[in-house]
């Protein structure tokens, strides 16, 4: 009797796993249960924020990916729970029998209880998250353009950055070419424009190398953006946000950086959602719990495993990182497990293999390494593109190399 697979999110994990089960166990009856008929590259999303390139250019449609395996079937709906007892996936629509299932719906953002952040900020997380983005700037560049008051002006073309992690600074990057563009079509003067990273921490991007990030630092300081370090926020108001400034051991004091918008990119946890399927999360994070084989802990041996962002596999006391390649890698862990209780033979353990990290700094600067090897400016920039059209080919399509080409090209979004 063939197998019942139900693979729960069609992100980075979800779609790994699924593509190792379809070529491995043509028998299967593998479902992919997702709220989109399309898979968002997440690490693009800022190019939608800031108008680099339209919402389209980062939707994989699955029709187009996954959903060429004839073992496949996607179904475009939301998980209600999961009935582990009696092995049912249940959805607002229907029901799905499993004898595994994977759970991988990715994470959301953290606002660390700040006040104000949930009223107030901008997270980017998401589709949704990106286009909101790009209205609120089209909306305060219009706004700027009908107001008479210097000082109010300041305020509507004064945007904020919280956290200096690879989103945050890849959208202040992005800032850059969007600033430009939006004073050329709006009349307003590059120099009117205010664009602050705001760090707790006394530097940034704190997982790069520090020369590397030092470098991008100095890039988007003779950009006039503002690097703000040392200043931890404290509370977020429609007009202003409210900051310690100062380092571990100083004193701190209190600051008011005035402006109606912050772009809060600091920290990410486990999908809530996943509260919904009575399974064991971390002590914090709230991240599933997983051990080496990507089963959830508490359901081993059960047919149970989670991956990606959601999951939490804990190694010297801090769970895998919430990257791309860590988020496939747990995958096709779990895909490789599965194969082996059903086929037979040796389960695998997850351990993390990461080849490099690229973060553009705008369309036209990056930093990066691959190996041992680190680039900057130019060099960098077109590996990080590289890598983007090596995920095509890993994916098996086609239509997507040669449109991420046309995209970064021709088909830009409006400012």
């Amino acid at each position: 009797m063939s197998k019942k697979i139900v693979v729960i999110g069609a992100g980075f994990a979800g779609v790994s796993a699924t593509r190792k089960l379809a070529k491995s166990l043509k028998d299967a009856e593998i479902t992919v249960i997702d709220k989109h008929s399309y898979q968002t590259s997440m690490t693009q999303l800022h190019e939608v924020a800031a108008s680099r390139v339209k919402e389209d250019a980062v939707k994989y449609e699955l029709k187009h990916t996954i959903g060429k395996f004839k073992n496949v079937s996607l179904v475009q709906d939301s998980v209600v729970e999961i009935d582990e007892a009696n092995k049912k996936v249940i959805t607002e629509k229907a029901s799905y029998d499993y004898d595994f299932v994977v759970v991988s719906i990715g994470a959301e953002p953290n606002d660390f209880g700040v006040p104000g952040v949930k009223e107030y900020g901008y997270t980017l997380w998401g589709m949704d998250d990106a286009l909101r983005i790009k209205a609120r700037l089209k909306e305060m560049v219009q706004k700027a353009q009908k107001e008479t008051d210097a000082d109010e002006r300041k305020k509507i073309l004064t945007f904020s950055v919280a956290g200096s992690g690879f989103t945050g600074i890849e959208l202040a990057g992005e800032l850059i070419d969007w600033r430009r563009k939006a004073s050329k079509k709006y009349g307003i003067p590059e120099s009117e424009f205010t664009i602050n990273v705001v760090e707790m921490m006394p530097t940034i991007m704190n997982v790069l190398d520090r020369d590397l990030a030092d470098k991008a630092k100095a890039y988007m300081e003779s950009k006039n953006i503002n690097i703000l370090v040392n200043h931890g926020i404290t509370a977020v108001a429609e007009d202003h946000i409210m900051v310690n400034v100062g380092g571990r051991d100083e004193e701190k004091v209190a600051k008011e950086i005035p402006g109606y918008t912050l772009f809060w990119t600091t920290g990410v946890q486990g999908n809530l959602e996943a509260g919904k399927y009575h399974l064991n999360e971390t002590e914090r994070g709230h991240r599933l719990s997983a051990n080496a084989q990507m089963e959830a802990i508490g359901y081993e041996g059960q047919g149970v495993y989670v991956a990606g962002d959601v999951s939490g596999f804990i190694v010297d006391g801090r769970p895998q990182p919430q990257i791309v390649e860590a988020a496939e890698q747990t995958g096709a862990v779990a895909a490789t497990n599965i194969i082996a209780e059903i086929k037979g033979g040796q389960k695998v353990a997850f351990e993390g293999h990461y080849r490099g990290t690229f973060v553009s700094v705008g369309s036209r600067y990056a930093v990066g390494k691959a190996g041992n090897m680190k680039f900057t400016g130019t060099a960098a920039n077109f590996m990080k593109h590289m890598v983007y059209l090596v995920y095509t080919f890993e994916i098996r399509s086609g239509k997507y190399f040669f449109k991420y080409i046309k995209d970064q090209l021709f088909n830009h979004g409006e400012v």
